[in-house]
């Protein structure tokens, strides 16, 4: 018989992982919605029978309709954090750890559906209140992983390097996910291949000395 311990960690990782099912499910029919009826159009109502869930359910997640089009990165789970702000904090051995736990949070979580994130962004450039709030989303994302590889790193407050290492890294997952959103680079189902393909050529960028 399991162990109450090993039980209530799966537990865990099960609710974490059916909690963003819902939540994509709803950015989705969001989505949908709005791409179809115009964002005056939509009610969360609407958002919501879409979805296949009540309205309750619906604040549960999301404080309006606006919020539910405008889903950015989760936050990093624990294990991911543990790992980044622990370990060798060279540089270079940051930076490829720090791409290595952003590809790891992408690809194992919900797999971004390549449409839904081109929609996403067109919704957003039609709004620019939706586009501030996508930016303010990723901005608090940045600035957790930041925080993550300085603690890493052990740097005084005023230390440009995790600034600098968290914006390289995030440069490369955008463009990863902008080649795989536009299948400039192939039609793949995940955007691993096009992440890898972006950490191999900043690697060649970034000769060992």
């Amino acid at each position: 018989m399991p162990s109450p311990v090993r039980t209530s960690a799966a537990g865990e990782g099960l609710r974490a992982r059916r909690r963003r099912e819902t939540e994509h499910a709803i950015h989705a029919a969001a989505v949908r919605l709005v791409e179809e009826l115009g964002l005056a159009g939509v009610t969360v109502d609407m958002i919501s029978a879409a979805a296949g869930i009540s309205q309750r359910t619906f604040f549960n997640y999301f404080p309006s309709k606006e919020s539910a089009l405008t889903i950015g990165p989760p936050p990093l789970p624990d294990a991911l954090h543990r790992r980044l702000a622990h370990g060798d904090p060279a540089p270079r051995v940051t930076l490829t750890e720090l791409l290595d736990v952003l590809s790891a949070h992408i690809t194992d979580d919900v797999v971004p559906d390549r449409e839904l994130v081109q929609a996403t962004f067109r919704i957003a450039d039609r709004h620019p209140e939706l586009r501030a709030a996508l930016h303010a989303r990723f901005d608090a994302f940045e600035e957790q992983v930041r925080e993550a590889v300085a603690e890493r790193m052990a740097t005084a407050p005023a230390d440009p390097r995790p600034r600098l290492l968290t914006g390289i890294a995030l440069a490369v997952t955008r463009t990863a996910l902008e080649q795989w959103s536009l299948g400039t680079a192939g039609d793949h189902a995940s955007p691993e291949p096009d992440l890898r393909q972006c950490v191999d050529l900043l690697h060649t960028l970034m000769p060992k000395t």
